[in-house]
């Protein structure tokens, strides 16, 4: 029987919460600590090892955003919940992992050609060649190694369709949405936009999705139970009670 959100999730001041999140982080590091030491290096390794440190980095980023502009947070919220989603696909689907290892190929690409269309000066000439040289190397790779032909990546709301989560990603998305980019809300309304109840989803969901993307790879990659026996069996989410 599943819990409800209210049985592990509690109230406490912004010492509270650093605090918890450090023992994510810790937790994060220990199974990735025993990646590196004990893991067979493959493809699944690696990708899965990226992205948890990749997820930690953005645990650390509301750690750090408490007092910032709310925007903070929520990119924090948003990348944390979607490195969730990746690797939710990943850990079920071997597809996925091959479309994934293309994509990073792929963004470089795009992202090379987008800096190749912008006006460039005379004496840039010889850092423009090695762009296109390198735009011309990742497609000979692609071809080389036979990965999948992406036009564009799939998006989260896509995978989230895929593999579970469609509810969730239409009912975040529609905050991430208003506070990640400029909206009228975010703009002419900030002191309810970054109101305490808004906070309170941002990082109560924050750390829901960061522990149970560590719980993913710890499963799937065969990590000892007593790498997290050592490291804090269970782990709770606080969010910050404000005066």
């Amino acid at each position: 029987m599943r819990k409800k959100l209210k049985e592990f999730v509690r109230q406490g001041d912004q010492a509270e919460l650093k605090g918890n999140i450090d023992k994510i982080t810790h937790k994060s590091d220990a199974v990735r600590r025993w990646i590196q030491e004990n893991a067979v290096r493959s493809e699944e390794r690696v990708v899965f090892e990226n992205l948890l440190e990749s997820s930690r980095s953005c645990i650390e980023i509301v750690k750090s955003s408490m007092n910032m502009h709310i925007s903070v947070l929520a990119l924090a919220a948003r990348s944390i919940f979607e490195i969730n989603i990746r690797v939710r696909s990943l850990t079920e689907s071997k597809e996925q992992m091959a479309n994934w290892i293309c994509e990073a190929a792929m963004d470089k690409i795009q992202i090379f050609e987008g800096i190749l269309t912008l006006g460039h000066e005379p004496e840039n000439s010889e850092k423009v060649n090695c762009l296109k040289d390198e735009v011309i190397r990742l497609k000979e790779l692609v071809v080389k190694y036979d990965l999948p032909k992406i036009k564009s990546p799939e998006s989260s709301g896509s995978l989230a369709k895929k593999f579970g989560q469609e509810a969730e990603h239409k009912a975040l998305y529609k905050l991430f949405s208003k506070l990640v980019h400029p909206s009228s809300f975010l703009v002419n309304d900030y002191s309810n936009a970054s109101s305490d109840p808004i906070r309170v989803i941002l990082q109560v969901h924050s750390q829901l999705y960061a522990q149970e993307t560590i719980n993913r790879i710890f499963n799937t990659l065969n990590v000892p139970f007593d790498v997290y026996k050592r490291n804090g069996e269970a782990m709770e989410t606080v969010f910050e009670t404000r005066e």
